[in-house]
C-alpha cells in the first residue's frame, strides 16, 4: 500500500499483515491510523509542515479490506480511504503548516481516489508527492490530474529525487513546488563529495524552477551542517523531530542551533557553515587505535591529533596511519569566523607536502571544533567567481 505513504508501512505491534484486522487500522473517528514526520524550515529555524504516513501492513490485501470495510461502512477502496484519511487530518493542522502526503502517480489517477480529492473542495496547505520510482502513466493524464490539484490549491512534489533515471522526466511533467532528496542521497552527506555535488546540482535546477528541496532522512548533526552550508531549505528526519501518532505542533530542538548556522552559512566568505566533524585523537593514542579509526571511517582522510585539553597538536594521515607513522606536527589553526579568502592564501603558504591538508578550526580557548577541507575552501571561492558578473575593459 503506498497511497499516503512516505516509507515502508508500519504492521501493528506484534501483528503480522495477514492476522491484522481493520479495528487494528483505523483509528476510534474510522479514519486511517497515520504518523506525522515534521519538516523543518532551515532559514527559520521552525516546524513548517508534516509528512502523513500511513501504517497499514502490506499484507492487507484489496479485497480483503474492501470486504471488512462495507461491513463497517468504511471507503471500500483501500487508496481512497487513506487519502480521504489524510485530507481529514487537516483540521488538526496548525496554522502556519503544510500537510504532505506520499502517492504513486498510477495511483493518484485511479477514479476512487480522484472521486474523494474532487469532494474535499479546497486543498489548501496539501502538498502531494509524487512517487519517482513506479512505472510510467500516461503524460497528458498526469499533467490533467496535476493541473486539478493546483486549481484546488494544491501543491506538488516530487520524491525520491536522485534514485532513478525517471526523477528528471518527472520533475519536467509536473514542475513541482518541492523536490524531495532520497535518503541515501542525505546519508553521509558530509564526507561524500560526490553527493555534495549532485545535492548542490539538484539545488540550482530546483531554484530554476522556483522549487525547494526537501531533504529526506537527515539522522547526523554533521548532515545537517552540509545542508545548511548548501542553503537545502526544509529537512525531514530523526534528527529533526520523531514521528508521532497525532497532528498536533512540536517544538524544533535545534532551533536556535539551525538559525545560527543558517546566519554564518550565508555571511560572506561564510567559513562556520563548511566545517566537518570527524573524531579526534588524543595525543597518547597507539598506533592500533589510529589504524582502527580509520578502519571504521572509510571516508576518513585525515584526524586531527589533540592535547589533554582538546587542542591541536598534529594531523594524521590516512596512508600514514596505515604505514604505522606518527602524525606530523604542521597544523594550520583558525577561528571558524575566519574568512575563506585570506584562509585559501595561507593554505597554499604551507609546504607543499602539508599544503592540502584540512585546515583546523577552534574555538576562543584554542579547543578542537572541527576540520575544513582544502577543496571545499576552493569550491566555494570558485562557485563566488561564477556569481559574480563578467565586465567589460
Amino acid at each position: 500500500m503506498e497511497a499516503g505513504s512516505g516509507g515502508e508501512a508500519e504492521a501493528p505491534i506484534g501483528m503480522s499483515g495477514a492476522d491484522a484486522s481493520v479495528s487494528h487500522l483505523i483509528d476510534r473517528r474510522g479514519r486511517c491510523r497515520l504518523a506525522y514526520e515534521p519538516v523543518a524550515d532551515l532559514a527559520r529555524g521552525v516546524i513548517c509542515g508534516y509528512e502523513a504516513l500511513a501504517r497499514f501492513p502490506e499484507a492487507m490485501s484489496r479485497e480483503r479490506w474492501r470486504e471488512e470495510a462495507l461491513q463497517r461502512k468504511l471507503e471500500p477502496d483501500i487508496d481512497a480511504f487513506v487519502v480521504e484519511s489524510v485530507l481529514a487530518a487537516r483540521e488538526s493542522l496548525p496554522s502556519d503548516c503544510f500537510l504532505s502526503f506520499n502517492i504513486e502517480p498510477q495511483t493518484l489517477l485511479r477514479e476512487p481516489v480522484q472521486s474523494v480529492l474532487e469532494r474535499a473542495g479546497r486543498l489548501d496547505r496539501l502538498v502531494v508527492e509524487l512517487c519517482s520510482r513506479t512505472t510510467q502513466v500516461p503524460e497528458a493524464q498526469l499533467e490533467a490530474a496535476v493541473l486539478r490539484l493546483r486549481d484546488a490549491g494544491a501543491t506538488i512534489a516530487v520524491d525520491e529525487v536522485g534514485t532513478g533515471t525517471g526523477t528528471l522526466r518527472q520533475i519536467a511533467i509536473v514542475r513541482p513546488e518541492f523536490v524531495k532528496l532520497d535518503a541515501a542521497l542525505v546519508s553521509g552527506l558530509h564526507r561524500d563529495d560526490a553527493k555534495h555535488m549532485i545535492v548542490d546540482t539538484i539545488g540550482h535546477l530546483a531554484s530554476q524552477l522556483d522549487a525547494w528541496v526537501v531533504a529526506q532522512g537527515v539522522t547526523q548533526v554533521e548532515e545537517l551542517d552540509a545542508l545548511i552550508g548548501l542553503r537545502a531549505p526544509l529537512a525531514q528526519g530523526p534528527l529533526i523531530g520523531v514521528r508521532t501518532k497525532t497532528l498536533t505542533r512540536v517544538g524544533f530542538a535545534l532551533s536556535a542551533y539551525v538559525r545560527d548556522r543558517g546566519g554564518a552559512a550565508t555571511a560572506p566568505g561564510a567559513l562556520l557553515a563548511l566545517i566537518e566533524r570527524p573524531p579526534a585523537l588524543e595525543r597518547d593514542s597507539d598506533p592500533h587505535e589510529r589504524a582502527l579509526l580509520f578502519e571504521q571511517e572509510p571516508a576518513l582522510q585525515h584526524v586531527p591529533i589533540v592535547d589533554a585539553r582538546r587542542r591541536p597538536i598534529g594531523m594524521l594521515e590516512r596512508g600514514a596511519a596505515g604505514r604505522g607513522e606518527d602524525p606530523h606536527g604542521d597544523v594550520l589553526v583558525v577561528a571558524p569566523s575566519g574568512q575563506i579568502p585570506e584562509l585559501v592564501q595561507r593554505a597554499m603558504l604551507r609546504p607543499q607536502e602539508t599544503r592540502f591538508d584540512p585546515v583546523v578550526c577552534c574555538d576562543v580557548q584554542g579547543r578542537y571544533v572541527g576540520l575544513v577541507r582544502v577543496e571545499r575552501l576552493v569550491t566555494v571561492l570558485a562557485t563566488a567567481r561564477r556569481a559574480q558578473p563578467m565586465t567589460l575593459a
